[in-house]
């Protein structure tokens, strides 16, 4: 009997791992995202009450999220190429993917009919085409567009029927902070030249400051997560690495992980726990090519190793968005929305080696650090190899 009982409990640990193994479930959109459509835009998703809406090269697409057997739907404008939308009760603002022409629409009946409404100032040789869409917190008609090319950061104060611009800058993204929509960010303000920039306004776009540009290029940084009750702590990711800031976006703190041998991941997107702030999870792509996700329970100060979901069922599997629902993450690649369970996520990281990696801040330009991300003194160095801004050196 008790060796009976071992094998049952034995089996059961097999099944949890065989389950654990596969962490991304999908949700069989069936609608993959072409490469034109993934190499410049990205497509969001919105979670409303038990319902989530999906842009899709085809139109909005929503499913219910309560109902574990409903299927997918056309929500609205059918056949367009959308990149995001806002919502005004029954209004909705959506930005369609076009590079040049159509590039706002306007629907009273939630996207079964729709009016071009572009703006002249965002058509010709410099508007390619919107880059992404941020909403403010509190106030639905009030939103902000990012335009490629020399277009800038643009805010409207009237669901797009007017609209003014706040800055030259041609950002990757843009957006409000939840807290205080006074701030605003934009990251990315050199896109053409591939420049890690920072900008942020304090005073609702009046001013910028720019706050960060001495990082290598290549280390760059994305959408920003902010901590729901504390102000002062932001997130993002970048490329193999992790940027936080604790007193507001003044001053910033760069985790790059340290085994530089590994493919590059471009952590696309950050996001609090709805629960506990305390865990903090990440979702992006591994040079273009398979899904990642790490997780860490300490507020960001270290992360679990990254897990790996080899997917891959599109020549590339850039992620565009990341949400949450509950007890579950929703991420949105080019080959479907997957539902991964937060608890598993954590369970995979339990016992895991965490991501060693080594710390820097925008005050340093030619800091040396070991391998062991140990500050060194430059000119008492026996010879080998370092980290500096992030690189090997060989010294």
């Amino acid at each position: 009997m008790k060796l009976q009982r071992l094998a049952i409990l034995a089996f059961a640990a097999f099944v949890t791992i065989a389950v654990h193994g596969q962490l991304f479930h999908p949700l069989g959109l069936g609608i993959e995202t072409p490469r034109e459509m993934a190499g410049d835009i990205w497509p969001q998703t919105h979670v409303e009450g038990n319902i989530l809406y999906v842009c899709t090269k085809q139109g909005l697409y929503s499913k219910d999220l309560s109902d574990g057997e409903s299927a997918w739907q056309l929500a609205g404008f059918e056949g367009i190429p959308l990149q995001d939308y806002a919502r005004r009760g029954d209004d909705l603002l959506a930005v369609r993917f076009d590079y040049n022409g159509s590039y706002l629409l306007l629907s009273h009946d939630g996207g079964q009919t729709y009016e071009d409404i572009t703006p002249d100032m965002f058509k010709g040789e410099k508007h390619g085409f919107i880059l992404n869409l941020d909403c403010h917190p509190t106030d639905p008609n009030t939103l902000l567009v990012s335009s490629w090319y020399d277009g800038g950061i643009y805010l409207t104060t009237d669901f797009g029927q007017t609209w003014n611009k706040l800055s030259p800058y041609t950002p990757i993204h843009v957006g409000f902070h939840p807290l205080n929509p006074e701030i605003i960010y934009e990251v990315g303000g050199a896109i053409r030249d591939m420049e890690t920039d920072l900008h942020i306004s304090y005073d609702g776009g009046q001013t910028w400051q720019k706050k960060w540009s001495c990082f290598p290029n290549y280390l760059g940084i994305y959408r920003m997560a902010f901590h729901p009750t504390d102000p002062n702590k932001w997130i993002a990711g970048g490329n193999h690495c992790v940027h936080t800031t604790s007193d507001n976006g003044q001053t910033w703190n760069t985790q790059v992980f340290r085994d530089y041998n590994e493919t590059v991941i471009n952590w696309h997107y950050a996001a609090y726990d709805n629960e506990n702030a305390d865990i903090v999870y990440m979702a992006g792509d591994s040079h273009n090519e398979y899904m990642k996700l790490m997780c860490s329970t300490d507020g960001g100060t270290t992360w679990n190793r990254p897990y790996l979901e080899p997917i891959k069922t599109t020549p590339t599997e850039i992620v565009f968005d990341m949400k949450q629902y509950g007890d579950k993450l929703l991420v949105y690649s080019q080959s479907d929305v997957y539902e991964i369970s937060k608890a598993e996520l954590l369970a995979q990281g339990q016992g895991a080696t965490s991501v060693q990696c080594v710390a820097l801040t925008t005050t340093g330009s030619g800091t040396l650090y070991d391998l062991s991300g140990r500050k060194m003194v430059n000119d008492k160095l026996p010879r080998g190899i370092y980290i500096e801004n992030g690189k090997k050196k060989v010294k």
